[in-house]
């Protein structure tokens, strides 16, 4: 009889820096982590890609000295967040990695990650946006939920 390892299953957890990305780790911790599965957070960094003029087109863009000072801030707070994340998968005994998304739209590449991984389900956090909200500016856990085509697990912020 021929032994067969163990198929690893994997599940993408979206995380920034914030309470209900907190929140929905430790649902994942406490609920959904299984012998065999990998978590694969994701964080999605700000794009940057096309700079449109910050003064309504009256001049060419932001000065290259302001863009390197942006994308420097941005790669600090990146590493921060990686860091926590790491450090909370060590404590918590969980197998995974780290991966970085850049991208225009963030619920788009956190479904194509998943989707280039084959992962078997979702895991974020939402802020909880009133509807107007929402209708204006979008929600990213929306968007995952309707266009993914795996389960998606939505984590949301009890309101204080």
């Amino acid at each position: 009889m021929e032994h067969q390892s163990p198929q690893t299953h994997i599940v993408v957890l979206a995380v920034d820096n914030s309470v209900p990305s907190d929140l929905a780790f430790q649902f994942y911790v406490d609920n959904v982590s299984r012998p065999g599965y990998q978590l694969h957070l994701v964080h999605h960094s700000n794009y940057w890609g096309n700079f449109e003029p910050m003064d309504g087109g009256k001049s060419s863009g932001p000065s290259p000295k302001h863009c390197q000072e942006l994308m420097a801030k941005e790669e600090s707070k990146v590493k921060e967040i990686e860091q926590k994340y790491r450090k909370l998968m060590t404590d918590n005994n969980i197998d995974g990695d780290f991966i970085i998304l850049r991208g225009k739209d963030a619920w788009h590449d956190i479904i194509q990650y998943q989707e280039k991984v084959n992962g078997i389900m979702i895991v974020m956090g939402t802020r909880g946006q009133n509807t107007l909200r929402r209708t204006f500016m979008g929600s990213v856990s929306d968007s995952v939920v309707h266009h993914a085509s795996c389960p998606v697990l939505v984590c949301c912020h009890p309101k204080n």
